[in-house]
């Protein structure tokens, strides 16, 4: 039987933020709503913008009156499945999706919100572009998005608010309304570079200098170019640093990530860092960025991992680097005495701090 209360999705609306509003729209906790349709399900465990499996699809039409086509059009695949160029399982990363690093009903992150946008919505709603690891800023108000609850910095978790609370715009730990949070000004390139990304994403193909790639080949490629600023960061004195900074991308400063962490699961603000310096290079040029590459005599080991297959739109530009041969990589076994460099125990100390933003679970 459907509910008394319909409660419709809303445009661009994500599969989470609207369970979470049909929930406080009938007077009940979102997982209480999930457990009466699907009792046997805990889907609060799972990155449900992803997508609903259409063997758990019929209880809902059933109770919510929306078909499921309006369903799988609000979830998440079949962007991301453009974006990769390739079927996505269900228990890995998803390229370019913010991870949500769920334990059981905690997160660790993955979800960023516009305060002006909720601001605006009569009923507050969360956008499935919010989603978009790429996505540092708002299109519409050009203000810096928010990744955590501004006072507590918690992860935005809107799937453990409670019946009481009116609406999702709040912290579920601290209450503190998101409505209200000061905005600041995004990073202007890694701006420049979610404008870029989107009109890729709306069309078939993308122009790569003269040529024309498809759009998985683009964003290949842009995922390429984030991990040589990631390895460029790493090495400060190295070759490949030295012909980022002529080229004047700095890529040693205190918003570079140092926890290893994947691109999907970093902070906005560590994404905005390295996308602005991605997005200075694309400025610049790919074809003119491998002419000093060669001049400072960059090997092809600093630039991705042999074991892994680059862009095939690089391959060109990648020949023309030198490469370093040696025999099979050996870890060395360092001494038990022997204290961790800076960076280990830096990157460690990051990865702590965002275990340490999920709340115990008791």
């Amino acid at each position: 039987m459907p509910w008394a209360l319909s409660v419709p999705l809303l445009p661009e609306e994500s599969l989470s933020s609207w369970l979470v509003r049909a929930a406080l729209r009938q007077g009940c906790d979102p997982l209480s709503l999930t457990g009466a349709i699907w009792p046997t399900w805990r889907i609060w465990t799972r990155d449900i913008d992803r997508e609903i499996p259409l063997v758990r699809m019929r209880p809902l039409v059933n109770a919510s009156g929306i078909s499921s086509a309006e369903f799988q059009k609000a979830g998440m695949r079949d962007d991301c499945e453009k974006v990769a160029g390739y079927s996505l399982l269900e228990t890995r990363t998803w390229p370019w999706l913010l991870a949500l690093g769920s334990r059981n009903r905690t997160r660790h992150g993955g979800q960023q919100i516009c305060a002006l946008c909720l601001a605006e919505d009569s009923a507050p709603y969360l956008r499935r572009h919010w989603r978009f690891a790429w996505h540092t800023g708002c299109r519409f108000h050009g203000v810096q998005l928010i990744d955590e609850c501004p006072v507590c910095k918690a992860p935005i978790e809107p799937h453990r608010l409670s019946a009481e609370d009116q609406h999702l715009a709040q912290c579920s730990r601290c209450h503190e309304n998101f409505r209200k949070a000061v905005c600041t000004s995004p990073l202007p390139e890694a701006f420049s570079f979610q404008v870029l990304a989107d009109r890729v994403l709306q069309g078939d193909r993308a122009a790569f200098g003269n040529t024309s790639i498809t759009l998985a080949d683009w964003f290949s490629m842009a995922s390429f170019l984030v991990g040589v600023m990631r390895r460029a960061s790493r090495r400060p004195t190295s070759p490949l640093a030295g012909a980022l900074l002529s080229l004047g991308i700095p890529v040693v400063n205190n918003r570079m990530p140092i926890s290893g962490l994947a691109f999907e699961l970093l902070p906005i603000s560590e994404r905005s860092a390295l996308l602005t310096a991605v997005e200075r290079l694309m400025s610049i040029g790919v074809e003119e960025a491998f002419r000093t590459f060669v001049a400072f005599n960059v090997k092809t080991s600093a630039l991705f991992d042999p074991r892994k297959s680059p862009p095939v739109a690089l391959l060109p530009m990648l020949s023309r680097l030198s490469h370093h041969p040696h025999g099979p990589h050996r870890r060395r076994v360092q001494p038990d005495h022997r204290p961790a460099s800076e960076r280990a125990v830096r990157a460690s100390w990051a990865r702590l701090k965002r275990r340490m933003k999920a709340e115990p679970t008791s």
